[in-house]
C-alpha cells in the first residue's frame, strides 16, 4: 500500500459533495497506509513577491527544510521554491535583477547540501526545484517545460512551469509484488487568471495547463494514451505523483465586509475559517469536477494570504478594497503523499501575497503493475472513459 493525504484532520473535497458537506471529509479516507522507513520528505513554497525582492529576513523560513526530513537532523529529499511577479513584464534583453535577487535566496538559504537539479524562468514566474546531494544518485531524468496563459495565449503574465522528473523507486526486496522500478513525477507552479468574476477561466487556465503540459512530456514518461476519448487529465492521472501550486487565484464569493469581519472578530478562528472556506471558488471547483479533478489539498488552517498593504498585516485599503482569499495553494495528488504541514508565513510582508508552503511525506515505493484497475468514475460535463484496462508500463 502507499501512505495517503492525511493532516491531523485533512478536510477533503470530493466531486458532487452538497455545500453543507464539502469542507467535513476527511481526506484519510482515501487511500490509508502506514508510514514507510524509506518514504522521502518533499516541500513545496508559493510567492507572489509583487515585483519586489524579499528580504533575508523574510525568506528565512526556507532554511527549515534543511531539518524536516525523515531521520531527525535531516532535510527535505527535493524542494520547489517557486515565485509569480518576481519581475514586472516589461519586453527586457536579459533576465531583471529581482528574479536573479530571488534565486540568489533560494540558493542561500538552502544551503550547501542542495543542489538545483531544474530552474527556469516564464515572464515573472520563477521555478527552483532543488535536491538534497544524496538524494541525486536516485534521479534518473528531469524535464522542463512552461505553458503560457496570458492574453491570446501568448503574454507571460499569467501560465505554468513544470518539471517532469523520473526517481528510482525504493522497493522493499521483500515484498513479492511485481512493481515499477521508478516513479513519475510532475511538479508545476503556475499563475492562473485574476479576478473574482474569471473562476471559469481559472478553471480553463487548468485544463490548458494540462493538455500543453502533456504535449511537452519526454518520450517515454507516460503510458499510451488509449485510443477512446478520455475524460480528465491524462497527464496528472498517469504519473505516481503530481505536486501543482502557485497564485491560483481564486476567490472567496462573499462581501468584502463580511470576510474580514469572520477574520478579524470570530473568537473560535478555525470555525470561521471553516465558514469562509465555504466560499472558496477552488473548493466549489474541486467538489464538481470542473478542475483539478483528483486532487487534494491539506487543510487550511491559516489567514487567507491576499491582499495586503505592503509592509502590514491589514487588508487591502485601497479604493479598490479586494476581498481577501486563499489565492496561493499547494495541491497533489493524494496516492502515496501525507501532509506534514501546511502553512503560510505571516512575518513575511514585504509583498500583498503571504508566502505559503508545505511539507510532504510521501511514499517512494514503485505503482504495483497488473494490479486490479477501479473504473474511472464519470467527469461531469465530459464525456466519461469508457472502461478499459490500464497499459501496461
Amino acid at each position: 500500500g502507499e501512505s495517503s493525504s492525511n493532516q491531523e484532520s485533512s478536510s477533503g473535497i470530493m466531486k458532487g459533495e452538497t455545500n453543507d458537506e464539502i469542507i467535513s471529509i476527511d481526506r484519510a479516507s482515501l487511500e490509508t497506509s502506514d508510514d514507510s522507513s524509506t518514504d522521502a520528505v518533499v516541500s513545496v513554497v508559493t510567492w507572489n513577491l509583487a515585483e519586489e525582492s524579499p528580504s533575508e529576513d523574510d525568506a528565512a523560513f526556507i532554511r527549515k527544510f534543511r531539518k524536516n526530513g525523515i531521520l531527525p537532523g535531516s532535510g527535505s529529499d527535493l524542494v520547489l521554491i517557486s515565485g509569480q511577479e518576481c519581475e514586472n513584464i516589461k519586453p527586457r534583453r536579459s533576465e531583471g535583477r529581482r528574479s536573479r535577487e530571488f534565486r540568489r535566496l533560494m540558493i542561500m538559504m538552502l544551503g550547501k547540501q542542495y543542489v538545483p537539479v531544474a530552474m527556469h524562468l516564464l515572464g515573472g514566474i520563477q521555478f527552483g526545484l532543488f535536491a538534497k546531494r544524496s538524494f541525486l544518485k536516485e534521479i534518473e531524468e528531469v524535464a522542463v517545460a512552461d505553458v503560457t496563459c496570458g492574453v491570446g495565449n501568448v503574454f507571460h503574465n499569467k501560465g505554468a512551469i513544470a518539471a517532469f522528473v523520473k526517481v528510482r523507486a525504493r522497493n522493499n526486496e521483500d515484498d513479492k509484488r511485481k512493481r515499477a522500478k521508478a516513479l513519475r513525477m510532475v511538479f508545476v507552479t503556475a499563475h492562473m487568471a485574476a479576478h473574482v468574476k474569471n473562476a471559469d477561466a481559472r478553471d480553463s487556465d487548468f485544463w490548458r495547463i494540462s493538455s500543453e503540459l502533456e504535449a511537452q512530456v519526454p518520450p517515454g514518461f507516460l503510458p499510451r494514451k488509449p485510443s477512446e476519448s478520455y475524460g480528465g487529465s491524462f497527464l496528472f492521472d498517469s504519473v505516481d505523483r503530481v505536486f501543482f501550486c502557485g497564485d491560483l487565484n481564486y476567490r472567496l464569493d462573499l462581501p468584502r465586509e463580511l470576510t474580514e469581519y469572520s477574520i478579524l472578530h470570530d473568537n473560535n478562528g478555525e470555525s470561521a475559517l471553516l465558514d469562509l472556506l465555504r466560499h472558496d471558488q477552488l473548493v466549489h471547483t474541486m467538489a464538481e469536477g470542473r478542475a483539478f479533478q483528483n486532487f487534494a489539498e491539506g487543510k487550511i488552517n491559516f489567514a487567507p494570504t491576499f491582499k495586503y498593504d505592503k509592509e502590514s498585516k491589514v487588508y487591502d485599503t485601497s479604493h479598490k478594497q479586494r476581498i481577501p482569499a486563499w489565492t496561493d495553494r499547494i495541491l497533489f495528488s493524494p496516492t502515496g503523499i501525507r501532509v506534514l504541514e501546511y502553512t503560510s508565513v505571516p512575518e513575511a510582508q514585504h509583498s500583498d501575497h503571504r508566502p505559503v508552503y508545505g511539507a510532504f511525506r510521501m511514499n517512494m515505493q514503485g505503482k504495483e503493475l497488473n494490479a486490479p484497475t477501479t473504473k474511472k468514475r464519470k467527469q461531469k460535463s465530459r464525456k466519461p472513459r469508457a472502461t478499459s484496462r490500464r497499459p501496461r508500463e
